[in-house]
Order: C-alpha cells, then structure tokens, then sequence
C-alpha cells in the first residue's frame, strides 16, 4: 500500500468543492539497497516506510512554520501524530539502479499540504477526544509496526536461507497489520466525515436561529449539546459553549444566574477565552 490515504476521503467531503488554497507540495527521495532476501515488491515496501518518514517530518515543520498548531495545545507528541494522520504520502516516481555491484531501489514521495484543510482537519480530531485518542493510538501502532520491520529487515540481512524463510513470511505479515491500520483509520475518517457534517449543520442553525437574550435552553433545544464548555463561572456554568465551528458566548446581564446569550464567535476549540467571542457574529 504505496500511499498513506488517512483523513483523504474527510477532506473530500468536508472542505469547500470551490475553495483552491494555495497547496505546498512536499518531496523527499529514499534509496533501498536489496539484499539476498529482498524481493522487488520487499524493496519497495521497505523504501516507501522511509521515504514516508522523511517527508512527513517535512511537511510537520512547513506545518509548524505556518503557526497552524498554534491554534490548539498539542504535545510534541501529538502534533507528530495528528500531522502523520492528517497527510497523504504518494509515490511518484521509481528508479532501479546498481551501487557498487548491487541492486537498488529509489523512490520519491510528495505531500500535497495545504495549510487551511490540515487546519481543519486537526480541529476535526482535536475536536472529538475519541476519535485524537484513537488517532494517536493507531500512530503509535504504526511506529511500532514500522520500527518491527526495521529489526525483521536487520536480521534479514545476515540470516541463513533456511531462517530467511521464516523472516520474510513474519515481515510480510507486519506489512499487512500496517495496511489495516491504515484501512481502520480510512473507516475513522468516515465517521468523522458525518460528525463535521453535522457540526456544519449546527454551524448554519446558529447563525440563523440563535438571538441575542436567548437562555441555555433555547439554545440546547436548537442545536443540542456543546462539543465543550470553557470558561466556567464559580457555580459551575459554561460561560462559553463551542459547537465544532462556533462558540456561543453567555451572560448575566441582570445577575443571579440568568443566564442569556451575548455573542457567538468563530474561533479553535482552545483559544483565549476572554476573547473567544470579541468578533460578535450576532451582530452581522
């Protein structure tokens, strides 16, 4: 499986069909030299593991240069595994050749990353903890999968034909929990395809039905529960309610705990609280 097809098919169905970004396209060029045990189809698996590696740490530092994390709190950690999740690594272009009496194989990859959907993307996991934690797990799964095909891949190398057997079918099978991870993530995407759709949805009803006044339940009874609550006052209330895309933002104009809605606002699931609602849509 030459390319990493996680978060494709969400991309397809949540971003605007008119919107053309400007995208970076990302390369990066790996040479695998084949050993006894090598069969082409090994070489080019083993190749594409780290070809993918390199541009994926590329494409996290354009992403990083362009402040896009800066819009959630992310671990070192997560911002490596939510970039790998959010990306797709193509090949496009194979060469064979011989280096010194032996044979290789190169290859090179691209991203295609474009700042605004990987934007949208990581606000669509960071969004549902469910689905970061899965994300994040299925990652880790991946790099330890990846890391057992190096060691298969080292052993390899200075095995005996009878031995290489046995390495080649238990690397094979390694190749193949690699695929369906990358199949349980695609089916991942597809679930959260319909949640973003339905936070769209909510999106619209708040613009158009949610008014200045409105309390709590007026608005529960429009569009449901918040994604999160921020900002919570000393008896336990979200001054603040994020739907996905939006915030709706309360107050209490006249005290004791009456609850109505000041603004809404357009902002991350993480930003500055005081502020969240200071470009007051209601007022459009």
């Amino acid at each position: 499986m030459l390319a990493l097809s996680v978060m494709t098919l969400l991309a397809a169905l949540i971003l605007p069909t008119g919107a053309f970004a400007e995208v970076e396209t990302i390369t990066a060029t790996h040479t695998y030299i084949l050993g006894d045990n090598d069969s082409r189809n090994d070489a080019r698996q083993l190749c594409f593991l780290q070809a993918k590696q390199k541009v994926l740490e590329q494409a996290e530092r354009f992403i990083q240069s362009q402040s896009v994390f800066n819009n959630f709190e992310l671990s070192k950690d997560q911002i490596t595994s939510y970039s790998a999740a959010v990306l797709s690594v193509e090949v496009v272009k194979e060469d064979v050749g011989l280096s010194n009496g032996q044979n290789t194989l190169t290859l090179t990859v691209k991203a295609d990353v474009d700042v605004e959907q990987v934007s949208t993307l990581l606000a669509a996991i960071v969004g549902d903890k469910s689905v970061a934690d899965r994300v994040a797990q299925q990652q880790q799964q991946i790099r330890e999968l990846e890391e057992q095909v190096q060691t298969l891949n080292s052993r390899l190398s200075v095995a005996t034909p009878g031995a290489a057997s046995e390495l080649r079918k238990e690397r094979t099978v390694v190749f193949e929990n690699i695929a369906g991870l990358d199949r349980m993530q695609l089916v991942a995407t597809q679930r959260i395809s319909r949640e973003k759709e339905t936070i769209q949805q909510k999106t619209k009803m708040i613009l158009k039905y949610v008014l200045h006044d409105m309390t709590p339940q007026e608005v529960l009874s429009l569009v449901g529960e918040p994604v999160k609550k921020g900002l919570f006052s000393s008896s336990g209330f979200g001054l603040n309610w994020y739907y996905g895309e939006l915030w709706i933002c309360f107050d209490e104009p006249l005290g004791l705990e009456d609850w109505r809605v000041e603004g809404i606002g357009r902002a991350g699931p993480s930003p500055n609280p005081i502020r969240v609602c200071s470009y007051n849509l209601l007022s459009q």
